[in-house]
């Protein structure tokens, strides 16, 4: 049975029904973009049960929710029908501006030395719907807010580029006009650097944001808090990261952790530097979150965080500091670990 979330199926099903065109376009406005449920999105009670019998409409379920007391966060912890748990967040921006930050896989089959989600494991890839479901849930939260979704990052649990095919699919609901119509500049997928993939990635999305996790500006260091490394080394990322540029239009952030005496020293930005040259890029400078107790790690002290920054800047890139929302609720960088995972 197709998914209710697979846009190819849904259009053919319209087209063997002789759905009205004005009944499709206000069908996938209410649904995917108000994100009403099905009975309201239709108005047609008859025809809602059809879609009930041709479709597989996979029911996420929120299990818990904590609301940060210091900022605009909240973290869901949303269940699977298999009973595996992933979380989305909600992030509220003062200025307005609301964006979600979505998982692609029940644990994640990398193993990061500095993340929470790698304590967990691999369970498996999320399905299309269940990816979308996580917009579509967080979506119906945000209507009662008089909220609409502005941005989506995939930065949640999971690397989305093991699970290539579905985040695609997933980029085509959210992109297309017809469905959630956001825009490309809008939806950033995040990557430990799987470099197939993301040529695969630029190559279908060229204008979607690409923001890849470095965080080491040799490969010794990568080693250490990436074991990936061994099979994407740097200089392999690196002729990635050069011809997929010619490809694509979107931004390319680079993500930078800031760990005390291990990767941020002013030498280190040195070769930062060197290694990002020829490379239109964002730095974004991250600091690590010792709240993770992951590694025995601390956070670089403001001093050095600042040195390493200026480093950067006279070598003419542009560098931004992440300001994480939700550190109180566990919902910042690193930090998502599914507590109460079904073992």
């Amino acid at each position: 049975m197709p998914s209710l979330y697979d846009h190819q199926e849904l259009e053919s099903f319209f087209n063997k029904q002789q759905f009205p065109e004005r009944k499709r376009r206000s069908f996938r406005r209410l649904f995917f973009r108000e994100f009403l449920d099905l009975d309201s999105a239709f108005d047609n009670p008859k025809f809602v049960e059809l879609v009930r019998d041709h479709f597989e409409i996979p029911q996420l379920k929120i299990i818990s929710r904590q609301d940060s007391k210091i900022d605009g966060a909240s973290k869901l912890l949303v269940q699977t029908e298999d009973g595996l748990n992933i979380e989305t967040v909600i992030l509220r921006i003062g200025t307005g501006r609301t964006s979600l930050c979505i998982s692609s896989q029940a644990g994640c089959t990398e193993k990061c030395t500095f993340c929470s989600t790698a304590t967990l494991g691999f369970k498996r890839n999320l399905t299309l719907a269940e990816i979308i479901g996580q917009v579509i849930l967080a979506g119906e939260i945000l209507r009662k807010e008089d909220r609409k979704v502005r941005n989506i990052v995939f930065m949640g649990m999971g690397e989305p580029l093991r699970n290539t095919d579905n985040v695609l699919k997933s980029l085509e609901i959210m992109l297309s006009s017809a469905y959630m119509g956001l825009s490309s500049k809008r939806v950033t997928v995040s990557t430990i650097g799987i470099t197939d993939n993301i040529t695969k990635l630029r190559h279908s999305f060229p204008e979607v944001n690409l923001a890849l996790s470095l965080h080491a500006s040799n490969d010794q260091v990568r080693d250490i808090l990436m074991p990936i490394n061994k099979t994407f080394p740097m200089e392999t990322i690196k002729e990635t990261l050069l011809s997929a540029q010619e490809l694509a239009s979107g931004d390319l952030m680079i993500q930078y952790l800031l760990i005390k005496d291990l990767n941020d020293s002013p030498e280190q930005a040195q070769e930062l530097a060197a290694f990002l040259k020829g490379i239109n890029c964002i730095i974004n400078l991250i600091p690590y979150n010792d709240s993770m107790g992951m590694g025995n790690w601390k956070c670089s002290s403001e001093e050095k965080m600042s040195a390493f920054q200026d480093v950067l800047q006279e070598s003419d890139f542009q560098v931004t500091r992440r300001h994480s929302l939700g550190r109180d609720i566990d919902a910042a960088c690193g930090q998502l670990a599914a507590k109460n995972q079904k073992k």
